[in-house]
């Protein structure tokens, strides 16, 4: 069965002759975003940084949630850090993701029983 993402309200079937062979894209720049797309408008001219937090807010449904990172910018110190909305920060994939991978890897050592240095 076709699953199509809950905020489209489309009965979930087609005719045959709508589909098209599928042709891999070999040109790998093509495939990545280089400016922000149509709804996301934002785009920042400085770097990141690090990512010092994040924030989910909404309800438990996907929905209606939405996650803020803290964001520490280059050349700004730690208390003007600034909370970014996850839409916005779409040109700093890269970092988000390595700031999830550390997130995961801190859960995972102190899930295994790893020591906590002091600070």
């Amino acid at each position: 069965m076709l699953k199509l993402p809950e905020r489209l309200k489309l009965y979930p079937t087609f005719h045959v002759s709508f589909l098209k062979p599928y042709h891999e894209d070999l040109d790998v720049e093509r495939v990545q975003t280089k400016r922000a797309s149509p709804l996301v408008m934002k785009q920042f001219d400085r770097e990141i940084e690090k990512i010092l937090d994040h924030r989910t807010m909404g309800h438990s449904r996907k929905k209606n949630r939405r996650t803020d990172f803290l964001v520490q910018w280059k050349g700004v110190s730690e208390t003007e850090a600034s909370w970014k909305r996850d839409a916005t920060l779409w040109q700093f994939e890269k970092e988000v993701q390595a700031y999830w991978q550390s997130k995961s890897m801190r859960v995972s050592t102190l899930a295994g029983g790893g020591e906590l240095s002091a600070p």
